[in-house]
């Protein structure tokens, strides 16, 4: 079985995130109860916004799926191949990071399979919906709050593909990420002595965290073990039960 983890983080390259970090917890996990694993970290990806163009509409090629210089339908392949994902990204205003959303809405030409049924057009973007019948994890990482709001964004898009949720988790890091804030480049950087005077402290960094380790483990392990149940095999072929 393969379960894949997609991160939300905006930090390019092999920077330092949190999300990232409790998504490797949350791989492990699954791992160790025998699942294969990858990751993705999208923004070290290229993931062009869906144009509007409606050529997926009327039964077309997606020009976008067809670039290839485009990373989305690499991504869709690989969620293909998976029994489930995991999502796992930070809290940006309250909601779901613009990056993770951007991908969720290149899924258009997905839902133009089921409205093919009704207009009779053949659609020639895709062949399958990789999303449907898959078990979603996601795992959302604030320094304190907003937790709710960024775990609900994706949630009816993934719905609408006819993808399942089963196990979410936000973890508030307090302490340490909200001295991170106030950091760049890993470097206390703010000209305010009282603020620094309150966060010149040594707090406990998020790998420290059991709590937060067990939320993100916890995540692997209910998708897995979802994947493996019969009553959600029976969801995921739409059989009876």
């Amino acid at each position: 079985m393969r379960i894949l983890g997609i991160c939300g983080t905006n930090k390019r390259g092999s920077k330092k995130s949190a999300s990232e970090w409790f998504l490797k917890k949350a791989l492990e996990a699954a791992a160790e109860l025998g699942a294969e694993t990858e990751s993705i970290r999208l923004i070290n990806c290229r993931i062009t916004p869906c144009l509007a163009c409606n050529f997926c509409m009327c039964g077309k090629l997606c020009p976008l799926l067809e670039d290839p210089k485009d990373d989305a339908k690499e991504i869709f392949t690989k969620i293909d191949k998976a029994a489930g994902i995991i999502f796992s990204f930070p809290v940006y205003g309250y909601q779901t990071p613009a990056i993770v959303i951007n991908l969720l809405q290149r899924t258009r030409p997905f839902h133009e399979l089921e409205r093919a049924k009704a207009t009779g057009l053949e659609i020639k973007a895709v062949k399958n919906n990789p999303f449907s019948g898959k078990a979603i994890g996601s795992l959302t990482v604030a320094a304190a709050i907003g937790l709710e709001g960024a775990l609900f964004g994706p949630l009816h898009i993934l719905k609408a593909l006819g993808a399942t949720p089963v196990a979410c988790a936000g973890i508030s890091l307090l302490d340490p990420e909200i001295k991170n804030i106030y950091s760049i480049d890993g470097k206390f950087s703010v000209p305010n002595e009282n603020i620094k005077a309150f966060f010149d402290r040594d707090f406990p960094s998020y790998e420290e965290n059991e709590c937060a380790i067990d939320m993100a483990r916890s995540v692997g392990k209910w998708v897995y073990r979802a994947c493996k149940s019969e009553v959600f095999q029976r969801i995921r072929y739409r059989t009876k039960l």
